[in-house]
């Protein structure tokens, strides 16, 4: 149940975020347009409730590589269930992005000619790799950090799902210049899918693997890891 409730969780949490990048990305649908305190609560609600179910499933709600090997690194977390627990979020984000390609088939059938690969992978406003890796880290770090810290105590998987929504909303700031991501599977193990499933107007649009291996997969990661370290030192020292 526990490597289930990492897929679900996964799963609630990107297919949320995707939909909402599907409809403001893309011709026919009723959005059309991005409007930043949407986006901000959109994706602060996917968290929420990924997490939420996760952690009612009775999971751990890694929901984040980072996390996974910042607990294989540090928390003594065993190598089998690590790659399981990654297995489910890589599976996770495949479903989410063929979901959502079958809800929005006719709107990436009409927008051939827009981009897409920032529906399901965070690039940033100005691209400029060791800064924006420098900046990946960090907000990685701060995101885990206020979820880690939140969540001390408690027990209830509603309240955690709530920190994680307030912890999203809190980093929105992180947006222009990390293009919202601190996590690899919200941007990396998503653009594996991109690039494998027969999306409609997809054409010849690649993604940008140098800036989704730096940045995306190695910076968060190392946020992440970062993050379980600090506050796993923390909650120790009280």
């Amino acid at each position: 149940m526990a490597y289930l409730s990492e897929f679900v969780g996964s799963l609630i949490f990107l297919l949320g975020g995707y939909a909402y990048m599907c409809n403001i990305s893309l011709k026919k649908t009723l959005v059309s347009t991005l409007n930043y305190i949407e986006l901000t609560v959109a994706w602060s609600l996917a968290v929420g409730f990924g997490l939420t179910v996760a952690a009612a499933m009775g999971g751990p709600a890694y929901l984040n590589p980072g996390v996974v090997l910042g607990n294989l690194i540090y928390n003594g977390l065993a190598v089998g269930d690590a790659l399981i627990y990654l297995l489910m979020e890589f599976l996770a984000a495949g479903a989410a992005v063929a979901i959502c390609m079958i809800f929005f088939w006719d709107s990436f059938k009409a927008s051939a000619n827009m981009p897409k690969r920032g529906i399901f992978s965070a690039y940033p406003v100005e691209k400029n790799v060791p800064l924006n890796f420098v900046q990946e880290v960090l907000a990685t770090f701060l995101f885990l950090f206020l979820v880690f810290m939140g969540i001390t105590g408690v027990s209830d998987a509603w309240v955690i799902g709530l920190i994680g929504f307030g912890s999203v909303a809190l980093l929105a700031l992180t947006l222009n210049s990390t293009g919202f991501s601190m996590n690899a599977m919200r941007s990396v193990f998503s653009s594996v899918w991109f690039a494998l499933l027969p999306i409609p107007g997809k054409g010849s649009e690649k993604v940008d693997w140098s800036y989704q291996l730096i940045v995306n997969l190695v910076g968060s990661s190392i946020g992440g890891i970062l993050a379980v370290i600090a506050t796993t030192y923390i909650k120790g020292m009280l």
